[in-house]
C-alpha cells in the first residue's frame, strides 16, 4: 500500500515538474521571439537635434570611447571609425538571440561597408578567445570581432541585456540604442543607415 502511494506521489511530483519545466520552456521561447520581431530601427530614429558632447552611452551623447582587442590581438579603438557610421554590438557566443541576428548582421555589413559603415561586434565572453574565434568562423563573420574579456567596454555601456547594440553616426554620436536581437535587414533600417551614411561627418 505504502509503495503504490509512494508511486502515485512520485508520478504527481514528476507531472509537476514536467509542467513547470514546459512553461518555462514556452515562456522563454516567446521572450526570444518577442525580441527578433521588435520595431526596425527608422529614418524618424536617427535624425535627431544636434546632441551634447559628453560621452554617455545613451541618445544624443557621444558615443563612449573605448579601446578592444581583435581576434589577431591587435588593438582597435572606437575613435579610429570617426567619419564612419558604426553599429557597436555587444554579443556572447552563449546568448540565443545573438546567434538569430549574426546572419542579418553580416549581410547589413556586406551591403554598405563600402558606403562606409563599420560594425565592431564586442564579445562579452571571459577568457580565451577559442569559442569567439570558433562562433565567428562558423558564422562567416567579416567585420571587426573584438574581445571584452576584462568586461571594459561592457561596464562603459552599462549592458543589462545581451544582444545590446548602438547606432553610432559619423560624428560619433549615439543615435539608436537596440535592446535584444533585430531583423537588421528590414527596408526601415535600410533607410535610416543610408540616410546616416549620406549625412555629412
Amino acid at each position: 500500500m505504502k509503495s503504490t502511494e509512494s508511486k502515485k506521489s512520485d508520478f504527481t511530483l514528476t507531472k509537476k515538474y514536467a509542467a513547470i519545466y514546459m512553461v518555462l520552456f514556452v515562456a522563454a521561447i516567446l521572450i526570444m521571439v518577442d525580441h527578433y520581431y521588435e520595431t526596425p530601427v527608422t529614418l524618424a530614429d536617427v535624425q535627431l537635434p544636434p546632441g551634447v558632447d559628453i560621452e554617455k552611452p545613451e541618445i544624443g551623447f557621444k558615443a563612449p570611447a573605448f579601446t578592444a582587442r581583435n581576434l589577431k590581438g591587435n588593438r582597435v579603438q572606437l575613435a579610429d571609425h570617426k567619419g564612419q557610421v558604426v553599429i557597436l554590438n555587444l554579443w556572447a557566443t552563449w546568448c540565443g538571440p545573438c546567434r538569430v541576428e549574426m546572419p542579418g548582421m553580416e549581410n547589413l555589413y556586406r551591403r554598405y561597408r563600402s558606403q562606409g559603415l563599420e560594425i565592431l561586434a564586442v564579445s562579452l565572453d571571459k577568457g580565451p578567445p577559442g569559442k569567439v574565434q570558433a562562433f565567428t568562423d562558423e558564422y562567416k563573420l567579416s567585420f571587426p570581432v573584438l574581445l571584452d574579456s576584462e568586461g571594459q567596454v561592457e561596464s562603459k555601456y552599462h549592458t543589462l541585456t545581451i544582444p545590446t547594440t548602438y547606432v553610432i553616426d559619423k560624428k560619433g554620436m549615439v543615435v539608436a540604442e537596440v535592446d535584444g536581437a533585430k531583423n537588421w535587414e528590414a527596408e526601415e533600417t535600410f533607410q535610416a543607415l543610408e540616410y546616416l551614411l549620406k549625412a555629412p561627418g
